[in-house]
């Protein structure tokens, strides 16, 4: 035997170590391009536990998709979210709500990248961007953990007053951090913890 014949076999070997095929016929190499998102515990009945009695029937949550699509890319939010409450564009996940959540009354769900999509100092810009301007108003809970902040605010822009809710989290070396927010019209304020709950588990798969 020549040593060519040899040298054939022991690459072929070498590349079949390094690619294995799934039964989807994806590859181990490709399927390890992009870190797996962890799996998040979507637990809709202590998200509605926290609705005050007073709001029950005005708000229940149930475990929603939201579907965004921007050309070929596509990604699914999901989490606790009202029922009723409808998302008017498959360009963002935004939630418009019923008519009795009140005029002032948005929820929604994304990503950020500030500018370029590169690695950044997320923390820092997550409180430029969605922090820092609610600290203005009356800070009602700001709690910090590593990759992680939420905050509840009671804060007024252009004559209406909200109390807002931000959960940002984020990963060192990703290319954009995610932020889901609800700024609560006077009629539901008092549901906050429950949207600050909801907001504290979702799901993402896809390219967002």
């Amino acid at each position: 035997m020549t040593k060519a014949p040899m040298m054939f076999t022991l690459a072929l070997a070498i590349t079949a170590c390094g690619k294995s095929e799934h039964k989807d016929g994806s590859s181990s190499a490709a399927a390890s391009s992009k870190p797996a998102r962890p799996a998040v515990a979507i637990d809709v009945a202590a998200v509605n536990a926290l609705v005050p009695a007073a709001l029950k029937d005005k708000l229940v949550f149930e475990k929603r998709d939201l579907v965004i699509e921007r050309g070929k890319h596509k990604t699914t939010y999901t989490l606790a979210a009202p029922t009723h409450w409808t998302q008017e564009s498959t360009m963002f996940a935004h939630l418009k709500p019923d008519d009795k959540a009140g005029f002032f009354t948005r929820f929604e769900v994304g990503s950020n990248c500030d500018g370029e999509c590169t690695p950044k100092p997320w923390e820092t810009i997550a409180d430029k961007v969605n922090f820092a301007p609610r600290a203005k108003g009356k800070v009602i809970k700001d709690d910090k953990a590593p990759g992680r902040r939420t905050m509840i605010a009671e804060v007024e822009s252009s004559g209406a007053k909200t109390t807002d809710v931000v959960v940002a989290w984020w990963a060192d070396g990703d290319k954009n951090y995610h932020a889901c927010t609800a700024s609560l019209d006077e009629a539901i304020k008092d549901a906050a913890p429950a949207f600050e709950k909801a907001c504290q588990a979702v799901a993402i798969d896809g390219d967002d």
